[in-house]
């Protein structure tokens, strides 16, 4: 009897222990990509989504968020990883230059590699382009009580843009809100 209790307590433990180092590795995976993922600043297009359970939050698009798909390229297929390569303007700004579903062997200095999955391809027709829809996993930004609205607003008026910390594989997360060039939330690494 009191080695089955003893056995209990100690797969107990392990499950616990197993609980609290995946925990421990998904903290640590955030801060190492929000303190040495290379920062980009996107700027964002307005969307207007409400949802009664999630709180003050601000739904984030972006250009490179809904990508016209060449007539001769084979459409990705939903929830498939797509890789889009962004080169950096003069002004600051970044730009779409190519996308694979294949990783890239190698990027520009002044460019960067963002991974995200696609959510649905449209079909072309005879006057409109197939557009392929991206999701990066930076499209909700949750906010301070009551400053959701506002920042909605600085979306369409297009005074906002999204700091991004991108790492070597591609993943993205946002690093903080910049409006008309200054930073004006961070978000905090723990």
């Amino acid at each position: 009897m009191m080695l089955v209790k003893r056995n209990v307590w100690l797969a107990v433990g392990a499950v616990a222990l197993i609980q609290s180092a995946a925990l421990v590795w998904m903290i640590w995976e955030r801060n190492q990509l929000l303190s040495n993922g290379r920062e980009i600043v996107l700027e964002v297009i307005p969307r207007d989504p409400r949802a009664l359970f999630q709180g003050d939050y601000v739904y984030l698009t972006y250009p490179i968020s809904r990508i016209e798909t060449p007539d001769t390229a084979k459409p990705a297929p939903r929830g498939s990883v797509l890789y889009i390569t962004l080169h950096k303007l003069a002004d600051g700004r970044w730009d779409l230059v190519g996308m694979s579903t294949t990783r890239p062997q190698s990027v520009g200095p002044d460019e960067v590699m963002l991974k995200g999955r696609v959510d649905y391809t449209t079909t072309s027709t005879a006057t409109t382009p197939a557009i392929t829809s991206v999701n990066y996993g930076i499209e909700n930004y949750f906010v301070p009580e009551g400053t959701g609205h506002d920042l909605e607003k600085l979306v369409g008026a297009k005074m906002l843009s999204v700091l991004v910390a991108v790492d070597e594989d591609g993943n993205a997360g946002i690093k903080g809100l910049v409006v008309d060039g200054k930073p004006v939330y961070e978000e905090p690494l723990f």
